[in-house]
């Protein structure tokens, strides 16, 4: 069966479509709104929907309106865009809308016939741009050309000049979409077929289409979802659906890694598990709060080791055996973000984590991985500081050492930093020491070694918005005196006023991270004394990290640009049959011990990926037929073979502990820095993700 899109839209007013509870929500971005827009208007094909016509619809999302239908019409495939479209049309969202912020300001230009969200320079009083929303929902053509009537004539002739191109935009109600039903009464064959639907593309993660087999198995999740998350956003905690499902997998399966499993447990198992869940995190904030000076979810790069902590109580009687233990805990937890434990194959470092409290029960385990990954010395050096800024994972360390010493404001010191401030004049701010304006004076903002120095983690201090709008761009030498010295101490700030120049900013910078080092560490010991011994070389395991975020990045953009290249199976098509052999090999060692794992995640391009060598991306990206899509990005061939060598020579030495030369190290430093300059955004773009989960 077709229909236009005129005749959805109508069905969707009707209430005809709705939307099964166990869907995901709405998570298009605005350039896939756009490009979607911009397949209709040309008229490109773009997919089909999937319908489930069921009398029993179990649980979902939006009102239930009546329809004289016997059947309920709930859309298993084809959300995103019939969203993205209702909302277009008709300038508002459905009623089963939740997820993202979708924009309804969408413009098209005359001229070019592109799509753009509105931007007020490039587009007020610009008549080439009109809104699509406001033509769309009014009836298109029609109505647009009686409202031009009134336009002065110069302006009017424009718009009769682009009737056709016009014509063309209206006539997007009139795309046909073929619409496929199904009546299976089975809802968890429903869901089977939803999972099977969407698994080959990139639309949905593991997490989703875990929590579409939780939803189907267990009706109430999502309600269950935003009751708690309701209660702990009282107190600044801010878990996702993303998040709950991971702790309901932790917790009913005991894996890190999302398994099948999870299809097996019973809605009473569901509700029991979820009560055991929502009491021990309500625990650990408590302990954080109390303990660890963690007043906020923000204060976390990764959540991760909340899965990890929660686990640990859920073996352990959902409570610390003592102070000590708690204390360990929390060690154990600032170390694992300081250094990045989760910011790359979070759920293999998740894996090992629980894996080590099955076998040995005890924090003292973790902490052990912890030097594993890390090395012997989990504290920090001054060192560390250096050109980190507040996107550092130093900084939220940072700001918790800070507040343990019950520092105080700087204008105002009777009000403590770590009390709940009331009023906007009282909120607690970021503040540069040394001024950005102040400093740009002698320093060049275009510079990016001289701005990272002006934005340092050890030029910023924490006080209220009152006391930045009394300092403002003030000179340190001047405000920095009057300021009691204790105050300054407890935010680790040095009290030798001969530093407060802009012509000694570099040397107080080096003695503030020596102080902040020192300040640091002395929070860290308050929770435990670490006094590990042996472990992998701390400089080389440092390095085996840096490598270890290029090699996600370059995952990430072979996938992408393979894919872009290659409308049907991108690995069979554009690998090098030596690389498919021994990837191929990999895969089917790593299947074979692990048999519970679905064989179907292989035919995803970027799960394959995981299995490949650092020479094997090399040999991938610069294949003949391969590197016209990598050019752009890496520049000359030439380099990027000799980047590669010299990463993948640093790396083996490291992994396999082989003797590291001096001309190694030097020349894996050389191939991190290239490579960083060169996939920085995408590192920055996976960190972030990773954050979010």
């Amino acid at each position: 069966m077709e229909k236009k899109i005129s005749d959805i839209l109508h069905s969707i007013d009707n209430g005809e479509y709705k939307i099964p509870e166990f869907q995901r929500g709405y998570v298009w971005n605005s350039k896939q709104v756009k490009g979607f827009f911009r397949s209709l208007y040309l008229g490109y094909p773009s997919g089909s929907f999937l319908i489930w016509k069921t009398k029993d619809p179990s649980k979902i999302r939006g009102s239930l309106t009546e329809t004289n239908s016997t059947f309920h019409q709930l859309i298993l495939d084809g959300q995103q865009r019939l969203t993205t479209i209702y909302t277009i049309f008709r300038g508002e969202t459905p009623d089963w809308y939740e997820g993202v912020s979708l924009r309804t300001d969408l413009y098209f230009n005359l001229e070019s016939q592109e799509f753009e969200y509105y931007m007020q320079k490039k587009m007020s009083n610009n008549p080439e741009w009109i809104n699509v929303s406001d033509f769309l929902s009014k009836g298109g053509v029609s109505t647009f050309i009686t409202e031009i009537q009134s336009l002065e004539e110069e302006k009017k002739n424009y718009y009769l000049s682009k009737i056709v191109v016009l014509n063309k935009l209206g006539s997007i109600q009139d795309y046909g979409y073929y619409i496929k039903e199904i009546t299976i009464t089975e809802l968890d064959k429903v869901v089977e077929i939803f999972n099977l639907v969407n698994k080959t593309g990139t639309t949905l993660n593991e997490s989703d289409l875990a929590l579409a087999i939780i939803t189907s198995n267990w009706p109430e999740a999502k309600d269950r979802f935003r009751d708690a998350s309701s209660e702990f956003m009282t107190h600044n905690y801010d878990f996702s659906f993303r998040n709950y499902t991971r702790f309901l997998n932790i917790f009913c399966v005991e894996r890190g890694k999302y398994s099948d499993e999870i299809s097996t447990i019973n809605p009473d198992q569901f509700e029991q598990t979820w009560k055991e869940i929502k009491k021990i995190l309500s625990y650990l904030i408590n302990i954080l709060r109390d303990k660890a000076f963690i007043d906020s979810s923000e204060s976390f790069s990764s959540l991760y080791v909340f899965y990890v902590m929660s686990y640990y109580l859920k073996k352990n009687g959902g409570q610390f055996k003592s102070e000590e233990e708690a204390n360990k805990a929390i060690y154990w937890m600032f170390t694992a973000l300081l250094w990045g434990r989760f910011s790359g194959s979070s759920e293999s470092y998740l894996e090992k984590d629980m894996n080590a409290i099955k076998e040995h029960n005890s924090i003292d385990a973790l902490i052990e991985e912890m030097h594993l990954f890390r090395g012997t010395n989990l504290y920090l050096r001054p060192e560390d500081i250096t050109m980190q800024g507040v996107r550092s994972r130093i900084y939220n360390l940072f700001y918790c050492s800070v507040r343990a010493q019950n520092a105080r404001d700087w204008t105002n010191p009777v009000l403590s930093l770590y009390s709940k401030s009331i009023g906007y004049n009282n909120k607690l701010q970021r503040h540069h020491i040394f001024p950005k304006a102040f400093l740009y004076k002698k320093y060049n903002s275009g510079n990016s070694i001289q701005k990272a120095l002006v934005n340092e983690i050890a030029n910023i201090a924490f006080i209220t918005q009152q006391s930045n709008m009394d300092i403002l761009d003030g000179d340190p030498a001047e405000y920095l005196p009057k300021i009691d010295a204790e105050q300054l101490r407890k935010q680790f700030v040095p009290t030798d006023s001969s530093l407060y120049t802009v012509d000694n900013y570099e040397l107080f910078l080096e003695k503030r991270r020596k102080k902040l080092t020192e300040g640091i560490n002395s929070f860290l010991k308050s929770f435990y004394e670490d006094s590990a011994k042996g472990g992998i070389n701390k400089d080389l395991q440092h390095y085996d990290q840096e490598i270890e975020k290029i090699e996600i990045s370059l995952r990430n953009i072979l996938a992408e640009r393979l894919e872009l290249a290659c409308e049907l199976d991108a690995f069979a098509e554009l690998i090098p049959n030596h690389v498919k052999e021994k990837v191929n090999a990999r895969v089917k060692n790593w299947l074979g011990k692990n048999p519970g794992e679905d064989k179907s995640q292989f035919y995803n391009l970027r799960r394959r990926l995981d299995f490949f060598d650092m020479q094997e991306y090399k040999d991938v990206i610069a294949s003949k037929q391969n590197y016209p899509s990598f050019e752009e990005l890496f520049g000359k061939k030439g380099t990027l073979e000799i980047r590669f060598n010299q990463i993948a020579e640093l790396r083996n030495s490291i992994r396999h502990s082989r003797d590291v030369t001096d001309a190694t190290i030097k020349d894996g430093e050389a191939a991190i820095a290239w490579f960083g300059s060169v996939i920085m955004p995408y590192i920055k773009k996976i960190e972030l993700e990773k954050n979010q989960d």
